[in-house]
């Protein structure tokens, strides 16, 4: 019986550090965030402020929400549909239909909002049904 108890003692000691260190890490890695980027996350607070004291819903549809997210251009080759950052082309993923790009996208980067456009460079009337 005493076995049991230094188990669950020591799983719940493993685990309250564990989330220790996990809250340390996030919020390490939400500072270096705002190191390298902090006009995005004042114009994110500012939105937030914004839609946080709006009283109607008039007010709320009146609130810029497109510029909180990054830009993306959507293109397609082949079987193929290939997302890109529209500022610095960087890479975002792939996938065979746009619901399972905009799903992959959003899982490689979690909590950063998405919008995008297909590219005129090479359309795909198949991609929106």
């Amino acid at each position: 019986m005493d076995t049991w108890i230094v188990w669950v003692v020591g799983c719940s000691v493993a685990y309250w550090i564990g989330q220790l260190v996990g809250k340390h890490i996030a919020t390490v890695n939400m500072m270096l965030a705002i190191a390298r980027d902090p006009d995005t996350f004042l114009k994110m607070a500012q939105t937030l402020r914004k839609i946080e004291e709006a009283k109607t819903q008039e007010e709320l549809n009146n609130i810029d929400v497109d510029n909180a997210g990054t830009e993306m251009t959507i293109e397609r080759i082949g079987d193929q549909m290939y997302a890109y950052s529209k500022d610095t082309n960087q890479f975002l993923g792939q996938a065979k239909d746009l619901n399972t790009l905009l799903k992959t996208v959003n899982e490689r980067f979690p909590g950063q909002g998405f919008f995008g456009t297909i590219s005129k460079d090479n359309p795909a009337k198949e991609l929106v049904k």
